[in-house]
């Protein structure tokens, strides 16, 4: 569709039916961005999901369990250095540009950052808050080619992701099939020059060609139409495919959910971490998020075990808490069924029970966007459903003013939860943040005769052009050396080289060394972390879910 220039857009960003057939939604831009540019909203954050298959004692890959998320979540190593470290097995759920955006090997145009991590400086020594929310935020986008006003925004999956979905999604063209598919319309292009025959033949040529019985990836690659077919011989594949890329920005207008009303910032209310903010003025009524779904038909999926006498096996019989992706659902005391939002910016939305400022609702029936028949569904019917088709709307109660905090009444129980939580939370005196560690570079260390004792749920590690990366075994001694821009001292290490034999390191500096959380000691893993998924309001919950 081409855009109509005399439409003034009221958002940067859109929710709205993807240019790729049969691929569901995807996002575009109402402006022009050039490459290299920040894309708007802000960054976007990412919740880690632990030893999942372990604590479910089977497989989510040979499904022997419903596991809707894995279709929107990351290897920690694309997220970020510290989600590696958490756990055995981990992945990372990341919303928004994480999460919406669709995937065209031949027109990647956007490119996304690993996460920072910080907690705002909430720990287990400050605030009973420490350990709720994710500090694996930031994790910013920008175009990384031109893309016009009105273009769809694809991001890569990586190719190994549609191959494992080879099974229900078909042959899906990566970027050299592409190439073959180049060089092949070439050719037909040059055979219908050298044939005498009109276009209705021609036509039922490309036909019999695409409609082969022997499917390809490179087949998949080519011109699903005729009119298409004539138009890559003329321009190339290439331009073809960002010719149909692209949505008028009237039809945006009418037809997309825009989803830049919010962007995130450290939150007002005390212990929640980040919030959400209004990004302009927000009258009464307005939609501020449109937000789908990702379905969890059994929330006891989300339940951590210790380990077996044997250890390679979880104790069904010892719980030992809930993973941290339960604070950022939705759910109800009468039914099994979660509900977790991942459009842009939403999951960072805090709570307010007294004056919030917007209200959850179901979105009227439009079956690009919400299936209202689902509400109608017993939750066993979400155990074979893979896609997902429901969504809230975010409303606001009032006019919010830019810059104004977003929240939302999570409901009763979940703030009557919280009020114990607080009443029954005590600090840590004795906690040490290896965040401080690697940012306060003034802050000096302690050796291992001063009592470093203090950093047994810690790890560190030394770094040297030399030797790369070793793990530190003790800080033996720490000694002035005013030449030192970090804290003023040097430090002597023992460290671990090549097979694991301890090496002595002489004359080390704080920026040479860097500090994790040891797998299974970071706030989200410690005993009592605050656990409870938002309730939803009763009237808007359906009955045919309601299922304990």
């Amino acid at each position: 569709m081409t855009n109509n220039n005399n439409i003034t857009p009221k958002c940067t960003l859109y929710l709205a039916p993807s240019t790729i057939p049969n691929a569901g939604l995807g996002v575009f831009t109402s402006i022009a961005l050039p490459s290299g540019a920040l894309l708007p909203g802000g960054g976007d954050a990412a919740i880690p999901i632990s030893d999942l298959d372990f604590h479910n004692a089977g497989s989510h890959n040979a499904e022997d369990y419903h596991w809707l998320p894995s279709e929107y979540s990351w290897s920690p190593s694309s997220l970020g250095d510290v989600m590696d470290y958490e756990a055995d097995q981990t992945s990372g759920l990341s919303w928004g540009y994480g999460a919406l955006p669709n995937c065209h090997f031949w027109m990647i145009n956007v490119e996304e950052s690993k996460c920072d991590y910080d907690t705002v400086g909430i720990t287990p020594r400050n605030s009973p808050g420490a350990g709720a929310f994710t500090g694996h935020y930031n994790r910013l986008a920008h175009a990384s080619e031109d893309i016009r006003a009105g273009g769809e925004l694809f991001v890569s999956y990586g190719e190994n992701w549609f191959v494992t979905r080879e099974n229900y999604m078909g042959l899906i063209p990566a970027g050299e099939d592409f190439e073959v598919g180049e060089e092949f319309v070439k050719k037909v292009g040059l055979l219908f020059q050298s044939l005498s025959v009109g276009n209705e033949v021609q036509a039922d040529i490309w036909t019999m060609i695409i409609n082969s019985p022997y499917k390809s990836r490179p087949l998949a690659a080519l011109p699903k139409t005729y009119d298409a077919a004539i138009r890559a011989i003329d321009v190339g594949i290439t331009q073809t495919e960002e010719e149909q890329a692209i949505h008028s920005l009237e039809y945006l207008e009418q037809h997309g959910k825009c989803l830049d009303h919010i962007q995130p910032k450290n939150s007002t209310i005390p212990h929640a971490g980040r919030g959400a903010f209004a990004t302009r003025f927000l009258p009464k009524g307005t939609v501020v998020s449109s937000a789908p779904l990702i379905h969890i038909p059994d929330r006891d999926i989300l339940i951590m075990y210790a380990d077996s006498d044997d250890g390679e096996t979880r104790d069904p019989s010892k719980p030992i808490g809930q993973q941290l992706l339960l604070n950022y659902c939705w759910g109800h005391s009468s039914s099994s069924l979660l509900l977790c939002p991942y459009s842009h910016g939403t999951p960072f939305i805090n709570h307010d029970g007294k004056d919030p400022n917007v209200k959850i609702q179901w979105m009227e029936n439009d079956k690009r966007y919400h299936n209202s028949s689902w509400l109608n569904e017993p939750v066993s019917f979400f155990d074979s459903v893979w896609t997902t088709n429901l969504m809230f709307e975010y409303v606001a109660l009032r006019d919010i003013q830019d810059g104004e905090e977003v929240l939302v009444d999570y409901g009763r129980e979940w703030e009557e939860a919280w009020n114990d939580h607080v009443k029954a939370w005590k600090p840590d005196e004795d906690y040490v943040s290896p965040h401080d560690l690697n940012t306060n570079l003034d802050l000096p260390l302690k050796t291992h005769e001063e009592g470093a004792s203090m950093y047994t749920t810690i790890d560190g590690f030394h770094t040297d052009a030399r030797n790369g990366e070793r793990k530190i075994h003790r800080i033996r001694a720490r000694r002035p050396y005013q030449k030192n821009q970090d804290d003023g001292f040097v430090y002597d290490l023992e460290v671990i080289g090549s097979g694991n034999q301890v090496k002595r390191v002489n004359g080390a500096t704080r920026s040479q060394m860097h500090f994790f959380h040891k797998p299974y000691e970071a706030d989200i893993f410690r005993k009592g972390s605050f656990r409870h998924e938002m309730m939803i309001p009763d009237e808007m919950f359906p009955s045919a879910w309601r299922n304990l």
